[in-house]
């Protein structure tokens, strides 16, 4: 694992592992998945549970309590159609269940997903590369937690990343 993106990657319970933590590799489309619970689950704490590949190397994941899915962006794979993406990894059974294309607009990237206080909706920044020299605009793009449809699009933001939630980063709910 080190390729592994050095952000703070994603907590969950598996199933088969018990409390586990999740991060994107930098260098290749994959996500690993291990145990982080030493005093309830010695078996599998600091082992790898699992590994899933993805269909391209990212930045951020994240998660909540009350979500079925671990959302991951791909953000540093060099085709337009992968990094305009995201994927969808069920807890339950530890596959990604689907992909979901944020943004068609030329120039843009999916990056940086987080979840509200509940856990009821994420947000996925769409940025859009060349700054201010480049007319078009990023959003941010809100999806249902349960369904995963789409529920609004927060247009004409500059470089909106860094939309943390801070009321899950207190709590310690990613």
């Amino acid at each position: 694992m080190t390729t592994d993106n050095p952000g703070p990657g994603a907590n969950w319970v598996d199933p088969k592992c018990g409390p586990v933590a999740g991060t994107t590799h930098l260098g290749e489309g994959k996500v690993t998945v291990w145990g982080n619970d030493p005093k309830n689950h010695p078996k599998q704490a600091w082992k790898t549970c699992y590994s899933v590949e993805s269909d391209g190397p990212g930045l951020f994941i994240r998660t909540h309590p009350n979500s079925d899915y671990v959302i991951f962006d791909q953000t540093k794979h060099p085709e337009p159609e992968v990094q305009q993406s995201i994927q969808v990894l069920s807890k339950k059974t530890g596959k990604i269940v689907k992909t979901i294309r944020v943004t068609e607009q030329e120039k843009a990237l999916a990056v940086h997903i987080e979840f509200n206080a509940s856990g009821s909706e994420f947000w996925v920044s769409v940025w859009v590369r060349g700054g201010k020299k480049n007319w078009k605009k990023g959003e941010i793009v809100v999806y249902d937690s349960k369904t995963l449809k789409e529920k609004a699009r927060i247009k004409g933001l500059e470089t909106p990343t860094g939309k943390f939630n801070v009321s899950n980063r207190v709590n310690h709910k990613t």
